[in-house]
């Protein structure tokens, strides 16, 4: 059984993930403080952490850099979590060595779950890297809504097409998105 720290500063939000992992059969180690959330982890060690950048006593990007000094808890997979996206966030995220930056407000509670399993490699995604020249490509964009220019708006990249396999609709479903290999 894998094991999560949910370090969420809103009570109601971290009780629906907490609701959510044990659904998911996972076990949950739960706070809404910064100085419990480092005693939890330090002491229990989880597979995963995810860290709200608003906790109470130590916030949550200054958590992770204490964490990634404890020899115990610096391999750990950490996950930012934050209800309102900042560019500075991000970009402070990946500089401390979060894996991921999840911004609560725009990405559904399932998805979260899905992210954080794929972390844990539970989760099998496929990357697949596109030509925007290609015509079944430029088709698929269309048909997805997305822009037909497979770039970056941050940072120019060439984005990468995701395939996030669906267990919830079983074996041969999958989840299509474009992301950024280095913005996330």
């Amino acid at each position: 059984m894998k094991k999560i720290l949910l370090a969420i500063y809103d009570d109601f939000t971290r009780k629906i993930y907490v609701e959510l992992f044990h659904k998911e059969r996972f076990e949950v180690l739960e706070t809404s403080n910064g100085k419990e959330a480092l005693s939890l982890a330090v002491k229990e060690i989880p597979d995963i952490i995810l860290v709200d950048i608003f906790l109470s006593e130590i916030k949550g990007f200054e958590l992770v850099g204490l964490l990634k000094k404890e020899a115990v808890t610096q391999k750990i997979p950490m996950i930012i979590f934050t209800q309102i996206e900042k560019k500075e966030d991000r970009l402070k995220a990946a500089e401390l060595g979060a894996k991921d930056f999840i911004v609560g407000t725009t990405t559904p509670p399932l998805d979260v779950v899905l992210r954080i399993k794929t972390h844990l490699g539970e989760q099998k995604t496929y990357r697949v890297l596109i030509r925007e020249e290609q015509e079944s490509v430029k088709e698929l964009l269309k048909d997805l809504g997305y822009s037909p220019i497979l770039k970056c708006p941050h940072c120019g990249s060439t984005l990468l097409l995701f395939l996030i396999r669906d267990l919830s609709k079983g074996l041969n479903y999958f989840k299509v998105s474009f992301l950024c290999p280095k913005c996330g």
